[in-house]
């Protein structure tokens, strides 16, 4: 069983407006995401802010939507908001909606082992990663501001097709990406 937490929390203080409902390759940048994960995952939940759930939940049809109440306390907060929505996954995708540069083989990638795992291309790490039941364990006990880079030790896993430069924080981040979907044939 795999499952998915797509992390849509954040201010989105650099680019003014909120990155998940940002429109791309006829959708939405949550939307896009949600699609992808779908393929390989039997259960997604999107974290977000509570201004935006029901514009997130129209965005993102087939995920769970939740609320993290207190988005400011840090990224791990939302991990642990979304992990905290699902029955005992037996490992979790963690994934940052404005770091949606991955293929369904990088997910079957990181899928294929039981470690925590985080996929790495031209010798750059990236998102999704792979949470394994123990290192879930570790990151629910955590503080909401601890990083997740200081709790959980991720193998490498190498991959081809991502581009892990791709951070959705500007305008001209959004236009690389989509030319990105296109050259993969999305």
């Amino acid at each position: 069983m795999a499952v998915a937490v797509v992390l849509a929390a954040g201010t989105s203080s650099r680019l003014g407006q909120p990155k998940a409902l940002l429109s791309i390759a006829d959708s939405t940048l949550v939307g896009l995401v949600v699609s992808l994960l779908s393929e390989v995952c039997d259960e997604v939940i999107v974290v977000t802010r509570s201004e935006l759930q029901v514009d997130v939940m129209l965005a993102a049809p087939g995920a769970r939507v939740v609320v993290n109440p207190h988005p400011e306390a840090g990224r791990t907060g939302s991990i642990q908001v979304g992990l905290m929505a699902l029955e005992k996954p037996p490992r979790a995708l963690i994934v940052p909606v404005d770091r949606p540069a991955f293929t369904i083989s990088v997910l079957h990638s990181l899928l294929a082992t039981k470690r925590s795992s985080r996929p790495v291309c031209d010798g750059r790490g990236g998102h999704p990663v792979n949470l394994s039941p123990r290192d879930i364990e570790k990151v629910l006990a955590a503080s909401p501001s601890a990083p997740l880079r200081e709790l959980v030790r991720f193998t490498d896993i190498p991959v081809q097709d991502a581009d892990f430069s791709l951070n959705v924080d500007t305008p001209a981040d959004l236009a690389a990406l989509e030319q990105w979907y296109e050259a993969q044939g999305r």
